[in-house]
């Protein structure tokens, strides 16, 4: 039986398995399609009416983005399929709203997120998506300035059916926009639902919704200028998340039940304030979860500002925010086994390496060097342990200025790139023959120079590396893992290595060096895997990296697998990178080596 055949296959069928899940989404993108500008709009105005609940509102919406839709002639393609089955649905749901106003909510926010995914890959297809942010915002101005001179003018019905336009192509520039700018985005996002919550108001208050409007037009107008002057972003640089938000919404329940809807609309107002510096947690998890926020925070302020505040109706909003917001709870992405199988695997390497140095000596006749090199390994574990210092100290003070999610992301993808290179050399070395040569090339040129220190510097070098290593994937999940978990996997993995040192050290058991070396790379590989999507959705947080959700996508968190293209890509393309490697090797092995004695060392 071919022993050597089944790692192959392992990864062989490891690689189909997780290319699999995005089978059928990566289709092949849409012919561009003319006439699609009017699609957002309708489907922007369905999903506000049927937020309010306003039902022959958003079946009229609804039909306009039918009549729409069957204009477009969309030809066949995933995405076009994707809108014909979301309309059945949202026509199905609104024929009978009132039996189920959430699955009404549901399926008309699913309409509108089938047809952004289809207008965005139409004009993806035929070149015609616009390009930076500025650019994408001068073109919100002219439905900015006809909704202003309706609420000016007191036209409360035309001013709400021009934001429903805005907010449609809103939508729209929003990714763009974000990208270039986040203090920009967060500030357009607050004054946005200012200007969502006064049209809502009733009785509707025209002075009131045309200043909210203006505010809104001028800092469009001049950050499409390039006069804006851009604000420092307040909220993300006291490392503000979901837990702070929810804090609002707990405290403006407890004001509207102690009978106080202006305490409660003040706090609703500084959760408007905080959101677009902790929605990015959300829109990469939940692109469903996000969408009901934005509309439901203005929902819940228009309904405390409203004369007399409608409390009751408020407060059922504000549940619903909650228990939306309850599951994104905390930043805590790895936990203590995660962080027991960074020490555990770099402990074990680092020991076999000394247990190595140590046999040689002895079979060499030079046990008597050997305190040389337990020398060595002490001062390559202070030296590791001043680095952690270091690039603890460094990293901490460069997300001080409110780039703790950029931080962690750079660190996590540096991570990546060692992790990858120290799988290989795990995997390369997965032999005993060439485990042996490496020793022998690191041992005897210490003792042909004659000099003690030599084989100081070889022992304290080998730990020191093993100890920079893991310096290097701490700091990288330090942000993401509760403290006392990263604690708890670091106790539990050194009991663990104090008990196999014991034992292979001073019990002179041998280790067996193949089946080591490829469970070490397999743990490699999955933390490769875990730290690339980690990593990547924390730049989604921080702004650096757009998110393009999808449905079609898992969100496996344990794994760090988000539902986004720009996570999910990246990941297969290191994986099938992985199995390349993998296999190679094999095959590379397989046609030198032979077969060999059980493997020890």
């Amino acid at each position: 039986m071919n022993r050597q055949g089944y790692p192959l296959r392992s990864v062989v069928l490891l690689l189909a398995l997780l290319l699999g899940l995005a089978g059928g989404s990566a289709a092949a993108v849409p012919a561009a399609a003319a006439g699609t500008d009017g699609l957002m709009p309708a489907a922007g105005g369905a999903l506000v009416h049927t937020t309010q609940k306003e039902w022959p509102e958003a079946g009229r919406e609804l039909e306009r983005f039918e009549a729409e839709w069957k204009a477009v002639h969309a030809p066949a393609s995933p995405q076009a399929d994707q809108v014909n089955a979301a309309l059945t649905a949202a026509k199905a749901a609104l024929s009978r709203p009132e039996a189920d106003p959430g699955a009404a909510y549901k399926a008309v926010s699913a309409l509108t997120k089938a047809a952004d995914a289809f207008v965005k890959a139409a004009e993806t297809a035929s070149g015609s998506a616009k390009g930076g942010g500025p650019a994408a915002a001068k073109e919100l101005l002219p439905v900015l300035q006809r909704m202003q001179e309706a609420a000016g003018n007191g036209q409360a019905e035309q001013a709400r059916a021009e934001f429903r336009r805005f907010d449609a192509q809103w939508a729209k520039a929003e990714p763009a926009i974000r990208a270039d700018s986040v203090p920009v985005y967060g500030r357009l996002e607050t004054l946005l639902t200012m200007a969502r919550i006064s049209l809502q108001a009733e009785p509707f208050r025209a002075e009131a919704a045309a200043s909210a409007i203006g505010e809104l037009r001028q800092t469009v107008e001049g950050y499409s200028a390039g006069t804006l002057a851009e604000a420092a972003p307040e909220a993300a640089a006291d490392g503000r998340t979901v837990d702070d938000a929810l804090l609002l919404l707990e405290k403006a329940q407890q004001a509207i039940g102690s009978g106080q809807p202006a305490a409660a609309a003040e706090r609703m107002q500084a959760f408007i304030r905080l959101w677009p510096s902790v929605e990015g947690a959300v829109l990469t998890r939940a692109p469903d979860v996000y969408t009901a926020i934005e509309n439901r925070m203005a929902e819940a302020s228009g309904d405390l500002l409203s004369s007399p505040p409608k409390t009751e109706a408020a407060s059922r909003v504000i549940e619903a925010m909650r228990a939306d917001l309850e599951p994104y709870r905390g930043s805590v992405r790895y936990t203590a086994w995660d962080a027991a199988l960074i020490l555990l695997r770099e402990g074990l390497e680092a020991l076999l390496v000394l247990a190595a140095l140590l046999a040689f000596l002895q079979r060499s006749g030079h046990s008597g060097r050997q305190r040389w090199v337990w020398g060595g390994a002490a001062a390559g574990l202070v030296l590791s342990a001043g680095l952690a210092g270091i690039l603890t100290y460094a990293v901490a003070s460069a997300a001080a200025g409110g780039a703790r999610e950029t931080m962690e992301g750079v660190t996590g993808l540096v991570s990546v790139v060692m992790m990858i290179t120290v799988g290989a050399w795990l995997h390369g070395k997965a032999q005993v023959q060439t485990w042996n040569r490496y020793i022998q090339n690191q041992v005897g040129a210490a003792l042909a120079g004659g000099s003690l220190w030599s084989l100081f510097a070889v022992a304290c070098l080998s730990i020191l590396r093993e100890g920079a290593e893991t310096a290097i994937f701490y700091v990288g999940m330090a942000p993401s893992i509760d403290p006392m978990q990263m604690l708890t996997g670091i106790a539990g993995a050194l009991a663990a290595l104090v008990v196999l040192g014991w034992i292979v050290v001073k019990a002179s058991v041998r280790l067996p060096v193949r089946p080591f070396f490829l469970t070490a790379s397999l743990l490699i590989y999955y933390l490769v895997i875990k730290f690339l999507g980690q990593s990547l959705h924390a730049l989604q947080v921080a702004g650096p990296l757009p998110a393009t959700p999808s449905a079609g996508l898992p969100f496996w968190e344990w794994l760090g697998v988000y539902p986004t293209w720009e996570t999910t890509v990246p990941q297969l393309a290191v994986l099938a990178f992985l199995a390349f490697s993998f296999i190679r090797t094999e095959k590379k092995k397989a046609a030198v080596g032979g077969k060999e004695a059980p493997s020890r060392v």
